[in-house]
Formats: structure tokens, C-alpha cells, sequence
């Protein structure tokens, strides 16, 4: 009967024992770059076989580690988007701000003394400088959002593989 006992308790604890599976290497993700100049693109494999955006987007998303950097890249490639967006159209307004108030906006044509002369009407260029600056900084933020989403997404292919390491 002890003979029994401690049998099946050695099972439950054999049961019990975590052991870390070993994956086949054939899940490892893999990026592989093609083309030149503007024609530069990229493949994922996995296992060596092609795979979509999509199946990559799967694999990194079901395990933990790497959903959580997955997100944040995805995160900053939004970010990225309305930053980006907001550089155009401060950029566009700051132009179009400079365009109507320089120096040649305002000119006119009088008599003084009896001579003709250009007058040059005074404007105030404070908002062109404003959104200018306001361009700089989405653009600036821009760059920011892009580089981090490329280190999460990287990082979050790098954390995937690990398991497999």
C-alpha cells in the first residue's frame, strides 16, 4: 500500500513538473529585405516558408512578451500618422501665413514729393513664426514616434524568437 502511495505521488509531482517545450526552430520569424533604391520591401518567413504581414501579426500577438511590443509599435506608428499630419497643416498655414504678410504683400504705389515711390505696408510675421515653430515640432515628434515604433517593433520579432533560443 506504501509502495502505491508513494508511486502515485511521484506521478502528481512528475504532473506537476514544468518543463519548457522545445519548439522546432522552424518558428522562428525572420525578415529578409529585397530590391534596391525605391523598389526596397520586405519578407517575413517562418520556418523558411513566406508568410503574410498578417501570420507574423498572429504569432507576435499570441505570446505575451512580444503582444505587449507589438501594441506599443502599433501605438507609435499611429502616433506617427498625426504627427505627420499636423506637420502638414501647420506647415501649409505657416506658408500661407508668410505669403500674406511679407514684405511685398501690401505694396502700393503714391506720390512723394511729387515722385512716385512703392510704399511698403508693415505686417506682423508673429504667426508665421508661431505655427513654423509648431511645424518643426510635430515634424521633430514625428521622427520620434517612427524611430521608437521601429525599436518595439523589432523588439517585439526579438522577444518572439527568444522562446525559441
Amino acid at each position: 500500500m506504501l509502495t502505491i502511495l508513494l508511486t502515485g505521488t511521484s506521478f502528481l509531482l512528475k504532473a506537476q513538473d514544468n518543463l519548457k517545450h522545445k519548439a522546432q526552430p522552424d518558428s522562428i520569424i525572420k525578415i529578409i529585405p529585397f530590391g534596391d533604391g525605391r523598389n526596397t520591401g520586405y519578407l517575413y518567413t517562418i520556418g523558411g516558408k513566406l508568410a503574410t504581414r498578417e501570420d507574423v501579426a498572429i504569432k507576435l500577438l499570441a505570446y505575451t512578451p512580444s503582444a505587449m511590443d507589438y501594441h506599443a509599435a502599433r501605438n507609435n506608428i499611429t502616433w506617427t500618422w498625426v504627427s505627420f499630419s499636423g506637420f502638414a497643416v501647420t506647415s501649409f498655414a505657416a506658408g500661407l501665413d508668410f505669403a500674406r504678410n511679407n514684405k511685398n504683400a501690401g505694396i502700393t504705389s503714391a506720390f512723394v514729393n511729387g515722385q512716385p515711390e512703392f510704399i511698403y505696408q508693415h505686417h506682423n510675421l508673429t504667426g508665421a513664426y508661431v505655427l513654423t515653430g509648431m511645424a518643426t515640432a510635430f515634424l521633430a515628434s514625428s521622427i520620434i514616434n517612427f524611430a521608437r515604433a521601429a525599436f518595439h517593433a523589432n523588439r517585439s520579432i526579438q522577444l518572439y524568437n527568444q522562446q525559441y533560443q
